[in-house]
């Protein structure tokens, strides 16, 4: 028999399963398997018959107004991944997904989109069309997500446009109506000009933003001076005083109406350059660096007192007739400008409550767009902004100002816009954070729930501690109506608990929009009357609530209602909705149910490029999630996913994707491999690991300890850990198992012990591997089941039908054998020559080993991939080692090993072992 012909006599692995990936191609037609097949509905119902225990968690709506990015990729795959953790896990992972469809977002989406004017676009026509777009953007997103993998019921997501939604909505604002938690009142509001709406302080971010800086005098009149000198206790010499005020927001003086001290601070009185001059003690020297052609610390007299000393003293406003009360706050901060602030209780949180403390008028001259009103005298028409540079040139004319530059600092923009907002005096509804002692009472719950990564308590701590109050009303249209009603007798405001229940039961029958298009009285119960004048005539209010309130209230709207649990095991965001999304659930769950409605927070950072830079596409770094999927593979991105620490802020580009790639490509070959080795092996034949030999037994020792691992991993939602162990257990077993199995698996007797046993253990590791593999490479996990042969895959129809494996306590001898093992193979592998068969090994160990290593037997040799094990004796030393020599025999043309050849006359170039195995196939032939 020719030596070419004994190719024909070993059991080459087969199989179908594709080397190349083809990701973007193949992936599409397993998201369309899994939707027939029901494969997450199917493992739900089992868990669920089977007594798991419910873990839910619930999402956090995005903004169905446009494409999706890889932020999104990151927390979608995340969700999923833990969703299908707890799935395979035994538990009824009930996976609700949802969409933010109000809401400025979309209403600006939708008037770009079809270029409307919303001042004189019908407000229900408007919001038909903002309803079309948002459905529309829903369902361009709910494809990508399924696509990217997703499990979950995306068949029914909950939205916020549904009137069941809507209608709860306005029972949660019910019952803060009831808990008398709301009220509406005068304040100054953060303001977006551009999107002509109050804002909440969670829809504001920070920018650099250049503004112009002024120093103006306030001056005294001849009526004032005389009090002032008094004060000081200085002599009064005619010359004139003045206090000197800085301010970034020229626009907002002809709104003053107070100049603010700091109490215990030291203000000074100093002559300069012919006047005098008031501003605190320890800024003198930076003011007066301000003059043109400064002589600074030359003055000629100075005179001290504490700043609650000047409380109640009145100077001129520098242009319009009036005065400005001198006031105190302790908010004055003495390390840049004055020591003096300018006061207009119309724009700003602080100034207003020192004006509600004083007394004084609260004015706001500028109109919702952002233009001066007819208040604010020669100004009214100007845009503010554009009003900064008239108001400093008549500053300058009149002698008031004293000097005027840029200054750059952070100031808050519109999230939605970008463009800068202001405070602006408005009446709007707030959630009281102090009324009835909540904000005590949530930051008392805060302690309950635990934080992924820890130091998210202690943000949310800081979040809900500094919780302004809640502004919950908007100037627009696209949202849920605020059911309050306007009395026409006394013009109060009336957010009613009886009328918003009515309101919210019509909702849910009809939708929001009859808000717009009944008559009052069709929502007001029978004889409803004004509590306040007894009047019986109503108008609606136009306002609509909050959209982060809207989200704030999902927990109601979707826990605790069709069989799912109040509340939620856990929320999963980007570390920003600890200001957003975590923050307005804790608020109104506590208000409303006096808990939070999550048991855990896991936040996430953001996903930056290579370089550690913000994605955006003017900047080329961009990816969009589908660019990217249609690009990688979902896979490939997925993985990604998992490989990075992701509590943190997670990098992202070509080079580190490649990498990915690299690493998707050894699971994807080991699989292959795996599989391809199992394709004659019927069910009847499987080993018990009792029976199988001491190598696999060994393998599957080492398969149980990274089980372990991975699984408390996941539990623990530490993916990347996961990740490591996985990759380093494969490594493990393509270096030091898989090459030694291929000898028996190749050459051996198709069906004899040693063979079965490694196709047994083989059976076992793929198995593992898939299901672990599957929360995160879910496309090929499923890929590779499918490629196994059905008769081995028993009642398990998809990879997402076995359970994670439960490993009650690992064998540590097995382990100490395994890293033996490895440490020996490695030293084989490093040797240049002789090794693998050409060399025979020697092998020493330390006394407790020897005993086991010698009942290996002929596995020993297997394990090292060695021709012959020519000795094995106890280290004297206590070091183990091999030593290597070349291999006594021939090389035997079908197995490779070296050995006494020619012992079958009929096979002369082969071994016994090989001789009997050929023989025995002749048989079968």
């Amino acid at each position: 028999m020719g030596t070419a012909n004994y190719r024909d006599t070993l059991n080459l692995p087969t199989t179908a399963f594709p080397m190349r990936a083809d990701l973007p191609k193949r992936e599409p037609s397993r998201v369309e398997w899994w939707n027939q097949a029901r494969v997450y509905q199917r493992r739900l119902e089992k868990n669920k018959r089977d007594g798991g225990t419910p873990w839910i968690l619930h999402d956090g709506p995005p903004y169905s107004n446009g494409e999706l990015h890889m932020g999104t990729f990151l927390n979608r795959v995340l969700k999923d991944a833990f969703v299908k953790i707890n799935l395979l896990d035994g538990r009824w992972a009930d996976f609700v997904p949802g969409w933010d469809m109000h809401g400025l977002p979309i209403e600006l989406e939708t008037l770009k989109h079809l270029g409307l004017d919303f001042h004189k676009v019908d407000p229900v026509e408007l919001r038909e069309k903002c309803r079309e777009r948002a459905l529309y953007w829903l369902g361009v997103q709910r494809e990508t997500i399924l696509r990217m993998g997703c499990f979950g019921h995306f068949d029914r997501p909950y939205r916020t446009i549904d009137p069941e939604y809507e209608a709860t909505i306005v029972e949660a604002l019910a019952d803060l109506a009831r808990a008398d938690q709301l009220y509406k009142g005068l304040r100054a509001t953060l303001w977006c000009v551009h999107d002509e709406t109050a804002l909440a302080e969670a829809e504001i971010e920070y920018h650099d933003h250049r503004s112009p800086s002024i120093y103006v005098r306030f001056s005294a009149s001849d009526a004032q001076r005389g009090e002032i000198f008094r004060r000081f206790g200085a002599p009064d010499d005619g010359a004139r005083v003045s206090f000197v005020i800085w301010t970034t927001t020229p626009w907002t003086l002809p709104a003053n109406q107070a100049l603010a001290v700091k109490p215990d601070a030291p203000y000074a009185m100093i002559r300069f350059d012919g006047e005098w001059l008031i501003m605190a003690d320890s800024l003198v020297g930076e003011v007066l660096s301000r003059f043109a052609n400064p002589l600074v610390d030359r003055y000629d007299a100075k005179f001290i007192v504490l700043g609650r000393d000047l409380e109640g003293l009145k100077v001129r406003h520098p242009f319009a007739e009036r005065d400005s009360l001198v006031v105190l706050a302790e908010y004055v901060e003495l390390e840049t400008g004055t020591g003096v602030v300018h006061t207009a209780p119309g724009h700003g949180a602080d100034d207003f409550e020192t004006g509600v403390k004083y007394g004084l008028e609260v004015l706001n001259p500028v109109d919702q767009a952002g233009r001066f009103t007819d208040a604010a005298g020669p100004y009214a028409g100007l845009f503010i902004f554009d009003a900064n540079d008239k108001i400093i040139d008549d500053l300058r004319l009149s002698g008031a100002l004293i000097a005027a530059d840029d200054y750059v600092h952070s100031y808050p923009h519109c999230w939605r816009c970008k463009n800068p907002v202001i405070f602006r005096a408005t009446a709007q509804w707030f959630l009281s954070m102090d009324r009835n002692g909540l904000r005590a009472k949530i930051l008392e719950k805060i302690p309950g729930v635990r934080f992924v990564p820890a130091w998210g308590q202690g943000r949310m701590v800081q979040m809900i501690e500094n919780h302004p109050e809640w502004c919950l009303s908007r100037q627009r249209t696209w949202g849920t109506p605020i059911p309050a009603v306007i009395c026409q007798k006394c013009q109060t405001s009336i957010l009613d608990p009886e009328v918003a229940q009515l309101v919210a039961a019509r909702f849910r029958k009809e939708g929001a929009n009859i808000w717009w298009t009944d008559d009052v009285t069709s929502f007001l119960p029978p004889n409803f009357s004004c509590p306040h004048c007894k009047g019986t005539t109503f108008a609606k209010e136009m306002n609509i609530v909050d959209i982060w309130f809207e989200s704030g209230v999902s927990n109601r709207a979707v826990l605790g209602k069709n069989g799912l649990p109040w509340p939620a095991d856990a929320y999963l965001e980007g570390s920003d909705q600890y200001r957003g999304w975590f923050r307005s659930n804790l608020v109104t769950a506590v208000a409303t149910k006096d808990a939070p409605p999550y048991k855990m927070v896991v936040s996430t950072g953001w996903v930056v490029d290579e370089d550690g830079r913000a994605m955006h596409k003017s900047a080329g770094n961009y990816i969009g999630a589908q660019e990217g999927i249609d690009r990688y593979g979902a896979d490939v991105l997925r993985l990604w996913v998992a490989s990075v620490e992701f509590t943190a802020d997670v990098r992202l580009g070509r080079s580190m994707l490649e990498n990915i790639g690299n690493v998707y490509r050894n699971f994807r070959n080991r699989l292959r491999f795996l599989i391809s080795v199992l394709g004659d092996l019927p069910p009847e034949d499987v080993l018990s690991r009792e029976e199988m030999a001491p190598y696999d037994r060994l393998a599957l020792a080492a398969l149980d300890a990274m089980s372990r691992d991975v699984v408390e991993h996941y539990r623990n939602f530490r993916l990347h850990d996961a990740y490591l162990a996985l990759v380093a257990f494969d490594d493990d077993l393509s270096r030091y198992y898989l090459d030694a199995l291929k000898d028996p698996l190749y050459s051996g007797e198709p069906a004899g012990h040693r063979r079965r046993s490694a196709q047994s253990a083989v059976l076992e590791i793929l198995r593992t591997l898939v299901v672990l593999l599957a929360p995160v490479l879910s496309f090929t996990a499923e890929e590779a089941w499918q490629f196994v042969p059905e008769r081995l895959r028993g009642a398990h129809e998809s990879v997402f039908d076995i359970p994670f494996p439960h490993v009650e306590k690992l064998d540590q001898i097995a382990l100490e054998e395994w890293n033996v093992l490895k440490a020996l193979r490695a030293q084989v592998a490093a040797n240049e020559t002789p090794r693998d068969f050409e060399a025979d090994a020697a092998v020493l160990v330390e006394r407790h080993l020897y005993d086991r290593l010698l009942g290996l037997g002929d596995n020993l040799r297997e394990a090292l991939i060695v021709s012959h094990v020519v000795e094995l004796d106890h280290a004297p030393d206590g070091v183990t080692g091999v030593t290597l020599q070349a291999a006594h025999g021939s090389k035997c043309a079908r197995c490779w090993k070296f050995r006494e050849l020619g012992s079958d006359p009929e096979h002369p170039e082969i071994c016994a072992d090989c001789a009997h195995t050929v023989r025995g196939l002749a048989k079968v032939s």
